[in-house]
C-alpha cells in the first residue's frame, strides 16, 4: 500500500543508508492501541466519552480509534518527510516523482498538525464544501453539518503538540502547494496514501462498528478530553525504548495482527506510567480515612447521603472541622462507581499545596491499591522534601520498599508539571487548573487531567473577581466533560455561592433560602440533576467555640511600644504568639523592633519571620520550622513569637495561644482566627492563655485605610468588618457568626451609614471587579498566541492585579563567574535542570517596585530580572540606581531605600 512509503519517527542519528526511523502508519496504530488498551481499563473515561457523543459503547470507540489514528495525518505531506533527508530516501522509492522546489524555510515552517486537517478537507473538498439545502442552518464558517462533524474531532487530535488546531486550518493555502512546488505525480502520490490510510483505518474501526466513512461522527460540543486523551496516547505512543514500541522501517504482515500485537505493549506503558494497574478499595467510607479512634465529625456525618452522580458539591465548615477528608470520601465514593479515575486538590498557594502532600499521601494509600502517584505539581514542587522522597523512592526501588508501597511517583510523571493531572491524586495551586481555560499551551492536557477526576479545591473564597471569572469557566468546562467536582470553603458569601452553582448549571439558580442567614450551618449544597442541600441534624452540629477579641486604635495599624513589650512578655511566659500582617514590609520592620527590644530576653530561634519574599530554597525551610514548631504535634517547650503575612492564614496547620492581627475583610479574619486555639484539647497552654484572644488593630477616626485598602480594594469591607467588631461585645461566638457576619459584610445593599469616603471606594472597587469579570472573559476566548507552558507565565495569565514580578539574586565567585544563591554558575546550568535551579534561587516582588524607572534591572527575554548582589555579614546586598536591595536567610527579600 501507498501509505507504507512514509516514516512517523526518525532516530536522533538519521544519516547515511542506516538512518532508524519508524513507518507513520506504524506509529499511528501504536499510539491508537495506547488509546484502546487505557479505554478498555477507564470505566469513568468510556462513560464520559458516550456522554459526549451520545453513542453506544462500540461505535464510540470506533469513531475514537479512528480519529486517533488520524492524529498524524498531516505528517503524509513532503515537507515534514524532508524533515529528515536521508530516512525520506530511505522509505519511499519514488522519491524522484516529486521534484520538490522549494525552500528550506517551507520544511522547516511545517506544522504537520494543522496541516492534517488542511488535509482532510482538501482531499474530500466535494463533501466538506458541497450545496446546502434549504433546511441548513449556516454556522460561523459557513461549513457543512459533515465537515463541523469531523472538524469536532480531528480538530481536538490535531493538536495534540501543544496547540489546537483552528477550523480555519482548513483553508489555509500556507499548508498547501503553489505551483511548481510539488509535480503533479507527487501529488497525486501523497493524496492517494492519505486516502488509503483512511479507507485502512475504516476497515480496522469503523466497519466492526458497523460504521463507514460515509456515515458522520457525532458533534462533539467540546473537544477538551479528546485532546488531551490524545495527546497522552502520543506521548505513551511514542516511547521507542528496547521492549517498547521499537522502531519498525519495513512493512510487517496484516494490520489488523499488527495492531493486535501492540496492545501488550501498550497496556505495560500504560502501568509503568501508573495511569492504569490501580484500582479503588472497597468500603469507601469516611471513617476509614480518619485515624483510629476518632468518630466522623460535622459536615463528614453527611458524606453517606451525597448523590452518587456527576455533580458539583460546595461544603461549607469551620476551619479545622474535617472538610478535607469530607471532600477526599465523597470522591472515593465517586471514583468507586466509575464516575471518576483519579483527584485533582487544588489549593490557593505554594505553601499551602505544600503543606497538605502530607495528608494526601497518607490518603492515597487508603483510597486505591497498586501503583500510586501522588504528584505535587505546583511549578516548584520538585523542591518539596517529602516530593523529592517519593521521586527518588520511585525511581531507586521501582518495586519494593516501604515508601514506594505509600506512594509511588512514576518518573515521567513527575518531570512535567503538564502531566500531573495524570496521577491518582494530583496536587496543586489553583493556577494551574484555571490554565485549563486560557491560551497556554497543552492546555487541553490540563482540561483533560481534570475532566477524569474528581477536582476538589480548598479556599474558595480565596479569589478575587479576575479568577473567579477563570474558575466558572473551568467549572463548566469540568461539567461539559461529564466530570465532578467539591468546593470547600468555611467564609463563602451567598452571592459568591450562587455565582459557581450557575456556572455549572447555565443557568440561574434560585436560593433556597429567603434570607441568606438562615441558611443552616454547616451545610452541603450539591448541584447534579437537581439542587440539593444537606444539614446536620441537633445531634451532629458542632460544639459552639468562641473567640475574644481585643481591639486596639494605633495609627497605620502598627503596634506600638506597649503591644511589642506584651508580646515579647508572653513568649517569655511560654506562649505562642503570632503576628500576623497584610504587607511584607511591615512583617521584615516588626521583627527588626522585636529583636531590638526583646535582646537578651529572647532568642533569635524563639523569633520566626514568615512570609513570601524568600528565595524558594530558604522559604521551604521556613516553613517546616513553622509546622514543626506550630504544627499539631508542635514543639512547646519555650514560647516563640511568630510574625507573618497572608501564608499563614490558608490551610496551614498550626496553632496559636495568642493572635494579633491588623484589621482585614472579616472572611480573611475568621481564616487567621483558624489557627487560634486551633488543636483545643491537644496543648497545655500557660496560665492567662486558657482562652483564644486576637487583638485586632484598627485604624482612628482621622485616618483611611491607606495601603490596606489598596492590598484588598474595597474600603468598605473593611470598615463593616471595623463596625462589627466595635459592635462584637469583645466575643465572637461560632459557628452563628459565619452567616451572620459574612453575609452582613458582604450584603450588596448599602447599610445606609458608610461614609462618603468609604462608598466612593466602594464603588471604585466594583468598577474594577466588572473590568476584571470581563478581562477574565476576554482573554479565554482571545485568539492570541499560545503562552509558554511556564510556572511563571500561567501566574501571569491566572492571577489579576499587581502580579509579582521574578527576581534571581546573583553573586560572583572567586573567578568572577555569576552565580545563583546556591552557587550555582549560571552559565555552567544544564538545559534540562536551568529552569529549576533558577527557581528555587528565584523569589517574587511586587510589580509596583518596577514602575519607576532605574529601580530595578530590565527584565530578560523570559521575564527574569537579575539583580547583582555581594555577600556580606547579614547575607546579601545589591544596589541599582539609587535604590539599595538586601536579601537574608532570615529576613528574606527587602528594599532599603526608595
Amino acid at each position: 500500500m501507498s501509505f507504507y512509503n512514509y516514516w512517523g519517527k526518525a532516530g536522533n542519528q538519521s544519516e547515511g543508508d542506516n538512518a532508524s526511523y519508524h513507518l507513520l502508519v506504524y506509529h499511528c496504530l501504536d499510539v491508537a492501541a495506547v488509546a484502546k488498551v487505557w479505554w478498555q481499563a477507564s470505566a469513568s473515561l468510556r462513560r464520559q466519552f458516550c456522554h459526549q457523543s451520545g453513542l453506544p459503547d462500540q461505535q464510540t470507540r470506533a469513531w475514537l480509534l479512528f480519529f486517533i489514528a488520524l492524529h498524524d495525518l498531516g505528517k503524509f505531506d513532503i515537507r515534514f518527510q524532508l524533515k529528515a533527508k536521508d530516512v525520506w530516501r530511505q522509505v519511499n522509492p519514488e522519491t524522484n516523482c516529486f521534484k520538490p522546489d522549494f525552500l528550506q524555510e517551507n520544511i522547516n515552517d511545517y506544522y504537520h498538525g494543522p496541516a492534517g486537517v488542511y488535509w482532510l478537507y482538501q482531499d474530500w473538498q466535494d463533501r466538506f464544501a458541497g450545496e446546502q439545502d434549504d433546511s441548513y442552518i449556516f454556522c460561523d464558517d459557513d461549513e457543512n453539518e459533515s465537515w463541523r462533524a469531523w472538524f469536532s474531532w480531528l480538530g481536538p487530535v490535531a493538536g495534540h503538540h501543544g496547540t489546537l488546531a483552528d477550523n480555519s486550518d482548513k483553508d489555509d493555502c500556507s499548508f498547501g502547494f503553489s505551483p511548481g512546488m510539488v509535480s503533479a505525480r507527487g501529488l497525486e502520490s501523497l493524496q492517494q496514501a492519505r486516502q488509503d490510510w483512511l479507507k485502512a483505518l475504516e476497515s480496522l474501526f469503523l466497519k466492526p462498528a458497523g460504521l463507514t466513512l460515509e456515515d458522520d461522527p457525532p458533534v462533539l460540543a467540546d473537544g477538551t478530553l479528546l485532546a488531551g486523551f490524545c495527546s497522552v496516547s502520543d506521548w505513551l505512543g511514542s516511547a521507542s525504548d528496547e521492549g517498547d514500541f521499537e522502531f519498525q522501517s519495513q512493512p510487517t504482515g496484516d494490520l489488523q495482527e499488527w495492531f493486535e500485537s501492540r496492545l501488550t505493549i501498550a497496556r505495560r506503558l500504560l502501568h509503568r506510567a501508573g495511569i492504569i494497574g490501580y484500582q479503588t478499595r472497597d468500603n469507601p467510607t469516611i471513617q476509614n480515612l480518619l485515624e483510629k479512634g476518632y468518630q466522623p465529625r460535622q459536615v463528614q456525618c453527611l458524606v453517606d447521603q451525597l448523590p452518587l452522580t456527576e455533580s458539583l458539591t460546595l461544603i461549607e465548615a469551620s476551619t479545622g472541622s474535617g472538610k478535607t477528608e469530607a471532600a477526599l470520601a465523597h470522591a472515593w465514593q465517586l471514583i468507586q462507581q466509575n464516575l471518576a479515575d483519579s483527584i485533582v486538590f487544588a489549593l490557593p498557594t505554594q505553601a499551602t499545596a505544600n503543606a497538605m502532600l502530607g495528608r494526601i499521601e497518607k490518603a492515597a494509600l487508603i483510597i486505591f491499591k497498586g501503583e500510586i502517584n501522588a504528584v505535587l505539581s505546583h511549578g516548584r514542587a520538585g523542591f518539596q522534601q517529602d516530593f523529592i522522597d517519593l521521586k527518588q523512592a520511585a525511581n531507586s526501588h521501582p518495586a519494593q520498599g516501604e515508601k514506594e508501597a505509600r506512594v509511588q511517583c512514576a518518573q515521567w510523571l513527575a518531570e512535567s508539571k503538564k502531566r500531573v493531572f495524570l496521577g491518582q491524586i494530583g496536587i496543586c495551586t489553583v493556577d494551574q487548573v484555571l490554565a485549563s481555560v486560557l491560551p497556554v499551551r497543552h492546555k487541553f492536557v490540563r482540561g483533560f487531567g481534570i475532566g477524569r477526576s474528581v477536582l476538589i479545591i480548598d479556599e474558595v473564597h480565596a479569589y478575587d473577581a479576575y479568577m473567579y471569572g477563570l474558575l466558572e469557566e473551568a467549572l463548566k468546562q469540568q461539567r461539559t466533560a461529564g466530570g465532578s467536582a467539591i468546593l470547600l470553603s468555611a467564609t463563602l458569601p451567598d452571592y459568591q455561592k450562587r455565582q459557581l452553582m450557575e456556572a455549572w448549571a447555565g443557568n440561574t439558580v434560585p436560593s433556597h433560602f429567603e434570607n441568606p442567614v438562615d441558611a443552616p450551618y454547616p451545610l452541603i449544597t450539591c448541584y447534579g440533576h437537581k439542587q440539593q442541600y444537606f444539614s446536620l441534624d441537633t445531634r451532629q452540629q458542632p460544639t459552639k467555640t468562641h473567640v475574644n477579641i481585643e481591639l486596639q486604635t494605633v495609627s497605620e495599624l502598627l503596634p506600638d511600644d506597649d503591644l511589642l513589650e506584651q508580646m515579647i512578655t508572653a513568649a517569655e511566659q511560654g506562649a505562642q504568639v503570632c503576628f500576623i500582617c497584610n504587607l511584607v514590609d511591615v512583617a521584615q520592620q516588626s521583627l527588626r523592633q522585636l529583636r531590638e527590644k526583646a535582646a537578651g530576653r529572647l532568642s533569635e530561634d524563639q523569633l520566626i519571620l514568615f512570609h513570601s519574599r524568600f528565595v524558594f530554597a530558604d522559604r521551604q525551610k521556613k516553613e517546616d520550622k513553622v509546622l514543626d514548631l506550630f504544627g499539631p504535634d508542635g514543639k512547646r517547650q519555650q514560647g516563640h513569637i511568630l510574625v507573618s503575612t497572608q501564608v499563614f492564614e490558608c490551610s496551614i496547620d498550626a496553632d496559636m495561644d495568642w493572635m494579633i492581627s491588623q484589621l482585614c475583610p472579616i472572611d480573611l479574619l475568621f481564616q487567621r482566627w483558624g489557627r487560634l486555639h486551633r488543636h483545643q484539647n491537644k496543648h497545655n497552654r500557660p496560665d492567662g492563655f486558657d482562652q483564644p484572644l486576637c487583638t485586632v488593630l484598627v485604624p482612628p477616626e482621622s485616618e483611611d485605610y491607606q495601603l490596606h485598602e489598596l492590598i484588598y480594594g474595597d474600603s468598605r469591607i473593611l470598615w463593616r468588618t471595623q463596625q462589627l467588631l466595635v459592635d462584637s461585645g469583645n466575643i465572637v461566638e461560632f459557628p452563628d457568626a459565619y452567616r451572620k457576619w459574612i453575609e452582613s459584610v458582604y450584603d450588596k445593599e448599602d447599610w445606609g451609614s458608610e461614609p462618603d469616603w468609604v462608598m466612593k471606594s466602594h464603588q471604585d472597587f466594583a468598577g474594577h471587579q466588572q473590568s476584571q469579570r470581563m478581562g477574565a472573559k476576554v482573554l479565554i476566548k482571545s485568539a492570541m498566541n499560545t503562552l509558554a507552558d511556564t510556572d511563571d507565565k500561567i501566574s501571569a495569565v491566572t492571577r489579576d492585579g499587581e502580579m509579582n514580578l521574578t527576581l534571581v539574586p546573583v553573586i560572583s565567585n572567586a573567578k568572577g563567574e555569576r552565580c545563583l544563591l546556591d552557587g550555582s554558575v549560571v552559565d555552567e546550568l544544564d538545559k534540562s535542570n536551568r529552569f529549576e535551579k533558577i527557581s528555587l534561587n528565584s523569589l517574587g516582588i511586587p510589580a509596583g517596585w518596577n514602575k519607576n524607572e532605574g529601580q530595578l534591572p530590565d527584565m530578560d527575554d523570559g521575564g527574569l530580572i537579575w539583580l547583582e548582589m555581594k555577600a556580606d555579614e547579614q547575607g546579601y546586598r545589591g544596589y541599582w540606581g539609587e535604590t539599595e536591595y538586601s536579601y537574608s536567610a532570615e529576613a528574606g527579600f527587602q528594599r532599603i531605600k526608595k
